[in-house]
């Protein structure tokens, strides 16, 4: 079982870090070009849609590997947690859109630019409600510290990269990329926490 978790693990990191890696791979590339502005909204469309496909598969095939059982609180977080990453791609490409048609200032400027930030804060009310309503202790126990381990490795890789990125050994990464960052750190942090209960 461990090693179908690892191998899950390892999925979920190569296919993360290759959309990510490709998103700004891409974008760095039609930026050189002057491409049009659709071409930004078609690249986020199958970043967005990539990233929420490597979500769901590491959820689906996490609970196939630690055969835990689907609780009633379990089907209420994959719900609620498709809703808001469906709003989350719809919000990201309207904001494209209507910053490329628009050229909005001011506070219209503000408020578009954090709209897709929204969605995002609301996964992680979903991940908060999942572990209020979980009865199961051990999947209970075992999400938390997964979400403790993403959130370390989250901690620690933002930390090295900034320091390199301080002395320009790396390029510039942008804020929001801590959450792709967590997301991603949680597939191990669940091979971790689940490896102490077998």
């Amino acid at each position: 079982m461990l090693r179908g978790l690892l191998a899950t693990g390892g999925i979920v990191l190569v296919g993360a870090g290759a959309a990510v890696g490709g998103f700004f791979f891409v974008s760095h590339y039609l930026r050189l070009i002057h491409a049009p502005r659709w071409a930004f909204g078609v690249t986020t469309l199958v970043y967005a849609l990539i990233v929420t496909a490597v979500a769901f598969t590491a959820a689906w095939a996490g609970r196939r590997q630690m055969r835990m059982r689907q609780t009633a609180a379990m089907l209420r977080y994959s719900r609620r947690f498709a809703a808001v990453m469906a709003l989350y791609v719809a919000v990201l490409l309207g904001v494209l859109f209507a910053w490329a048609s628009a050229r909005p200032t001011g506070v219209w400027a503000a408020s578009l630019a954090v709209a897709p930030a929204i969605p995002l804060i609301g996964a992680i009310v979903v991940m908060g409600l999942y572990l209020r309503e979980e009865s199961d202790e051990l999947q209970r126990l075992v999400f938390a510290e997964a979400a403790l381990w993403a959130t370390g490795g989250m901690l620690a890789i933002a930390n090295v990269w900034g320091f390199l990125e301080m002395f320009r050994i790396v390029p510039y990464v942008p804020a929001w990329a801590a959450f792709v960052v967590w997301a991603v750190c949680l597939g191990p942090g669940f091979v971790i926490a689940w490896r102490r209960y077998q």
